[in-house]
């Protein structure tokens, strides 16, 4: 089994998504036995044992879900745990039609491999992934309201909570609630309401978050630095992408930055990358990220190469490592904190496609 450093699908290999525990991969003719296994045992579906389908109904249905990734490009597919190589469940997006077409996001695991944090985990990479590879669809969860422990997983992948909805196979049962993970999107230069931004990164700097200020930094040092940014998004050489809720309430930003330097042209830098504090756990950081290593690829075509510094302490470097990026350098006690307290200042770096880095490589 072959995955990318970034965990992201390759061309040309069944492999999808990859987390530390979990492989999520295309599904194949040989996969129906543990389809079957999974979706007929009446221990996974406690929580609306009639949604149950039976050996006859999964043996009709899994040449259609095949099929599906070959005209959507995505789907359900097995989950593989890395340690054993045993399917511990079914998992994915599927592109739902309709009059709201979105991916709708799928997570069911084998009893036995429940109460391990594998779901949360699963579901973190698959919303992680969309972000990065399908902005253009919004991803949603439907859950029923009885099943708390994949409503949490829900929560802890993201999503939001954006209404609720009957379903029609069960009339008696509560309405099923709807959730939504948060879209990300670049700004352009004429939209930007510099004030929201503003208190954004005024909550950001009271939590003692890492973005150039410690917590009470005054208002107008911290303006002036973020006119700096976007002086540079009005000069055509910055990108601010936004991450917003369903509801439009802004939960996180970043800035991408290029270099008018000559030899500079295929790097962009990451700056700024901040969530809402109050979103502490929820997984919006990763899929700003993600979603802006997305915008990278689709609106700088000529950047190949992203890079980022980040201040050393509250354990940034293993959220961007997980996120496919590499330390490329470091400066012992460069960043000065305190009176008498210093940090490492930390270069990282990754490819837009996710493949490995190569010292004075080709592209």
């Amino acid at each position: 089994m072959r995955v990318t450093g970034a965990g992201l699908l390759t061309v040309g290999v069944d492999e999808w998504v990859q987390t530390p525990r979990l492989v999520l991969r295309r599904p194949e003719t040989g996969d129906l036995p543990d389809y079957v296994r999974l979706h007929t045992d009446p221990r996974t579906y406690v929580h609306k044992p009639g949604a149950m389908a039976t050996e006859q109904e999964c043996v009709e249905q899994f040449p259609g879900m095949v099929e599906r990734w070959q005209v959507d490009g995505v789907g359900y597919g097995p989950v593989v745990e890395r340690e054993t190589g045993e399917v511990v469940g079914w998992a994915g997006l599927r592109v739902a039609a309709g009059s709201e077409p979105h991916l709708n996001l799928y997570y069911r695991l084998k009893l036995e491999a429940h109460g391990r944090g594998l779901g949360r985990e699963l579901a973190r990479g698959l919303v992680r992934w969309a972000a990065e590879h399908r902005p253009e669809l919004p991803v949603r969860a439907v859950v029923a309201p009885v099943n708390r422990a994949s409503w949490s997983t829900a929560l802890a992948a993201g999503l939001v909570e954006v209404g609720r909805k009957a379903d029609p196979g069960f009339p008696d049962d509560e309405p099923d609630v709807v959730l939504e993970l948060p879209r990300v999107d670049v700004v352009p230069a004429s939209g930007v309401d510099a004030d929201e931004l503003m208190d954004l990164w005024d909550r950001v700097n009271g939590a003692g978050g890492a973005v150039g200020f410690l917590p009470g930094a005054p208002r107008e040092r911290v303006r002036s630095a973020l006119d700096q940014h976007l002086d540079v998004v009005g000069s055509g050489l910055g990108t601010l992408v936004a991450l917003r809720a369903p509801s439009g309430a802004l939960l996180g930003f970043g800035f991408w930055e290029l270099s008018s330097q000559r030899g500079f042209g295929h790097q962009a830098t990451l700056k700024r990358l901040m969530v809402d504090p109050a979103g502490q756990g929820r997984n919006w950081g990763a899929v700003l990220l993600a979603g802006m290593v997305g915008v990278a690829r689709r609106e700088l075509p000529q950047v190949w190469l992203l890079l980022l510094d980040y201040r050393s302490g509250l354990g940034l470097g293993d959220f961007y490592a997980r996120a496919g990026w590499s330390e490329i350098g470091r400066i012992p006690l460069g960043i000065q904190v305190g009176p008498d307290e210093y940090r490492d200042d930390v270069l990282m770096a990754r490819r837009v496609d996710g493949r490995p880095l190569e010292a004075d490589g080709r592209t």
